[in-house]
């Protein structure tokens, strides 16, 4: 099923707070951990993602999904996911899309 889109910058943003802030009918989202998640990029450059308890200190943290690829997330009690375009300079608006891939 299809969440949304949304746009991040290149911070390091939790993924759930975007989907909440930037998706209509979302702002009550959360991962559920019975859930496998699909994130594919829409941008050129690509998208880095990284699983930790608090933001990352590092850019090149997590790993990154190229061009537009996918990844799939199933989320782990404690952790949050966080997200940033692998963009070095000032570039249009970089784009996730994040959709389930079954449900428990």
């Amino acid at each position: 099923m299809y969440i949304g889109k949304v746009k991040m910058n290149n911070q390091w943003q939790e993924l759930e707070a975007l989907i909440q802030t930037q998706v209509e009918g979302q702002s009550a989202f959360s991962f559920d951990s019975a859930v496998t998640y699909q994130i594919q990029s829409e941008s050129k450059y690509g998208a880095r993602l990284c699983e930790a308890a608090d933001t990352p200190a590092d850019d090149t943290e997590g790993f990154v999904i190229s061009g537009d690829k996918t990844a799939h997330f199933q989320p782990q009690t404690g952790l949050k996911l966080y997200v940033r375009h692998v963009a070095e300079t000032t570039c249009p608006p970089m784009l996730l899309k994040i959709s389930t891939l079954g449900e428990a």
